[in-house]
C-alpha cells in the first residue's frame, strides 16, 4: 500500500485527499505575505485513535505532519513550511466530552471553536473566562492552548486560555498517547487540577505552536457567568501612551480583577483611532481625535458593580480627556463588545482599516505595563526611521491595539501592512523579521509564534545557548524523528 493508500484506510476516502483544488486551500492560514505551500495529502480524522495511526503512518515514511485548527493564525501556524508533508485537520474532532459542574471543568477534543463551546456553557450559566483569541469564532481550542491566546475576551481577568488548562491528551511524534494533569494519577477519574504530582510537563505542550505533538483532548476551567456588568469608554488626547500606563497601573494598585472586577481592558492608540473615524467603522467615533480605552466590570451583586464602577471612572477620569458615552450613540462600545459578545468582532474593525488588497504582517508580543509607554514610542520611531524602506515595499506600520493582562503585563498587537505585490514581499518580510527582532532586543515575549515568530526567535540569538539546548532535547525525546510541524524554531 501507498502512503495514501493507508491513510485512506484510517479516516476514508470522503475525509482524504491529494486533490490540488483542495489541497490548496490548505497552503496558509491568515498569513498571506509567507509563501504558499500546497501540503502533499490532507486528512481529517475525528478521533484520537486515527490521529495515532495517522502519527505512525507518517513515521513509517518518514513523512512530516502538520496539525492545523481553524487556520486562523497570522505568522504561519497552521500552515505547511515544507512541500512533502501531510496537513491534519483537527476540525472533526469538535465534540463536547463532560460538563463536570462539580468541578468546574468541560472536556472537550481539541478541534471544537470556542464561541460553538460558549454558546454551550452560556446555556448553563458558565463560560470559559478567557474565550480564547480574537478569531474565536472559527479558531479552535486546540490552536488557543498552541498560542497561548489571549485576546479574545476576558484576559484582563482569566489571563491566556492555557493558565486555564487543567487536562490535556496528546499525541506524541512516537505515536504514543500522554495524559497530562491530574489524571496521571491513574485513580483520578475526571480532571480537575493540573500541579500536583510532580513537575508541569503539561507544559511543554501549551505554546508549543504545535511542535511538542498533536493536542486532541483538553479540560479547561469554567466559571459562572456573572448576571452584572457594565463598561465605559474614555478619549486621551494628551500623551494617550503615558496616561494609559499610569491609569492600568493605579487600576492594578486597587486590585484590578480580584477588587475590582475587570474583565477587559483595551486600548486604541490615535493612529488606528483615526482609521477607525476615517473609514466610519465604529460610526460613534467619528470626529474625534486621540487614543481610546474601554473597559468592562462583572460583578455577581449589582451593589459590588456599582461600587467598583465608581472607583474605576474616579481613577479614568483623572489620566482621560472626556468620556465617550455614557451610551452607544455617544461612542461607548462597552454594551455590544460585552452584552453583544463583541469580543470576538472587535478585531475586525482594525483589520478591516487594510484595503482589499493588503495584508497584515503582525508582530504580536507581550510586555510588562510599567514599558508599555516606551515600546510604543520606540515602535513610532522605528515606523519614522524607516520610513523609505516602508514606501518602497507598499507597506506601513503601526499598532491596532493593546490588551491588558492579569498582574504586570500586556498584549501588544501591532505590526505591518503591505500590498498583496508578489514582487514586494520579500522586502515585507525582510522588514517584518527586523521588527520582530526589534521587539525581542527590547524585552519583549511573543504572543504566538507560528512559522515566522519562531525562526526569528532562533534567528536573533535572543535564546539562552542552555535554554535551547534543553528545548532540543525534549523536542528529540517526543518526537524523535521530528516529524511534527518541522521548520518551526529550526527544529
Amino acid at each position: 500500500m501507498s502512503l495514501y493508500d493507508e491513510l485512506v484506510s484510517i479516516v476514508g476516502e470522503k475525509y482524504c485527499t491529494d486533490k490540488d483544488y483542495i489541497c490548496v486551500a490548505y497552503s496558509r492560514g491568515l498569513d498571506p505575505c509567507l509563501p504558499e505551500i500546497i501540503p502533499q495529502i490532507v486528512l481529517r480524522p475525528d478521533s484520537t485513535e486515527q490521529v495515532v495511526e495517522i502519527v505512525q503512518v507518517a513515521n513509517k515514511y518518514t513523512t512530516s505532519i502538520v496539525p492545523r485548527g481553524g487556520g486562523c493564525g497570522l505568522m504561519g501556524g497552521s500552515k505547511p513550511i515544507s512541500k512533502e508533508c501531510i496537513v491534519v485537520d483537527l476540525t472533526r474532532m469538535d465534540k463536547i466530552l463532560d460538563i463536570d459542574e462539580d468541578n468546574k471543568t468541560v472536556t472537550v477534543q481539541c478541534g471544537i471553536n470556542w464561541s460553538r463551546l460558549n454558546a454551550v456553557l452560556f446555556d448553563k450559566g458558565y463560560y470559559t473566562g478567557n474565550m480564547g483569541p480574537g478569531s474565536g469564532l472559527n479558531a479552535s481550542i486546540g490552536g488557543g492552548l498552541s498560542h497561548h491566546s489571549g485576546g479574545g475576551g476576558g484576559c484582563a481577568k482569566y489571563g491566556k486560555c492555557s493558565e486555564n488548562c487543567v487536562g490535556l491528551e496528546v499525541v506524541l511524534g512516537t505515536g504514543k498517547v500522554i495524559t497530562l494533569g491530574s489524571q496521571e494519577n491513574i485513580y483520578v477519574k475526571k480532571p480537575f487540577q493540573r500541579l500536583g504530582l510532580g513537575p508541569d510537563l503539561m507544559g511543554i505542550f501549551l505554546g508549543d505552536n504545535g511542535t511538542m505533538g498533536v493536542k486532541t483532548t483538553a479540560t479547561l476551567k469554567i466559571f459562572p457567568k456573572p448576571p452584572y456588568f457594565s463598561g465605559k469608554t474614555y478619549l486621551l488626547e494628551e500623551k494617550p501612551y503615558e496616561n494609559t500606563r499610569d491609569m492600568v497601573l493605579e487600576m492594578m494598585k486597587k486590585g484590578w480583577s480580584k477588587s475590582l472586577g475587570i474583565y477587559d481592558y483595551f486600548f486604541t492608540p490615535p493612529p488606528s483611532v483615526l482609521g477607525i473615524a476615517t473609514d466610519n467603522l465604529i460610526k460613534t467615533w467619528d470626529n474625534i481625535t486621540g487614543g481610546v480605552i474601554f473597559y468592562v466590570t462583572e460583578a455577581f451583586d449589582e451593589r459590588v458593580l456599582e461600587r467598583n464602577s465608581e472607583l474605576l471612572e474616579g481613577i479614568a477620569k483623572k489620566y482621560s480627556t472626556r468620556e465617550l458615552g455614557p451610551s452607544v450613540e455617544e461612542g461607548n462600545i462597552t454594551d455590544w463588545f460585552y452584552g453583544e459578545q463583541g469580543h470576538w468582532q472587535v478585531y475586525h474593525s482594525l483589520l478591516s482599516l487594510t484595503s482589499p488588497d493588503n495584508f497584515a504582517c503582525t508582530t504580536e508580543v507581550m510586555v510588562p505595563i510599567a514599558q508599555l509607554s516606551k515600546i510604543l514610542h520606540m515602535l513610532d520611531e522605528w515606523e519614522e526611521e524607516k520610513i523609505d524602506d516602508l514606501f518602497e515595499a507598499d507597506a506601513f506600520s503601526g499598532v491596532s491595539h493593546v490588551v491588558m493582562l492579569p498582574h504586570n503585563s500586556c498584549y501588544i498587537g501591532g505590526g505591518l501592512t503591505a500590498s498583496s505585490d508578489e514582487d514586494l514581499k520579500e522586502d515585507v518580510i525582510k522588514l517584518w523579521k527586523e521588527q520582530f527582532e526589534l521587539l525581542l532586543h527590547h524585552g519583549a515575549v511573543l504572543y504566538m509564534c507560528g512559522q515566522i515568530g519562531s525562526q526569528v526567535l532562533v534567528d536573533s540569538r535572543i535564546y539562552n545557548p542552555q535554554f535551547y539546548t534543553f528545548f532540543t532535547q525534549i523536542k528529540d525525546i517526543v518526537d524523535p524523528n521530528h516529524i511534527i510541524s518541522p521548520g518551526k524554531f529550526k527544529f
